[in-house]
């Protein structure tokens, strides 16, 4: 089997790996940015929310969640368990640092 030629450094092809990955860090940083925004937008709302509003919206969130749940299978309810203490996992992961 012949020896593969060593390649020489491509500064060009170099340079475009960087702009591409420059590109994706700047639309992620845009995505966090938006979804930071919209946090900020919805509790916005809410602190002007009376407090039969907060309640309202809350009792349909519970209605929501239960129907979601009703509609599941044992699969997606065991799958939907553990998910949940993935993120439990996750979220207390990141508050220890």
């Amino acid at each position: 089997m012949p020896k593969r030629k060593k390649q020489a450094f491509n500064l060009s092809r170099f340079a475009t790996m960087r702009k591409k990955q420059s590109r994706e860090k700047q639309a992620e940083e845009q995505k966090s940015h938006i979804r930071e925004l919209g946090r900020i937008y919805r509790a916005d709302g809410r602190a002007n929310e009376t407090a039969e509003e907060t309640e309202l919206r809350r009792s349909e969130d519970r209605f929501r969640t239960i129907a979601r749940r009703n509609n599941t299978s044992a699969e997606e309810t065991q799958q939907r368990h553990s998910d949940d203490r993935l993120r439990a996992s996750a979220r207390r992961n990141n508050m220890c640092r």
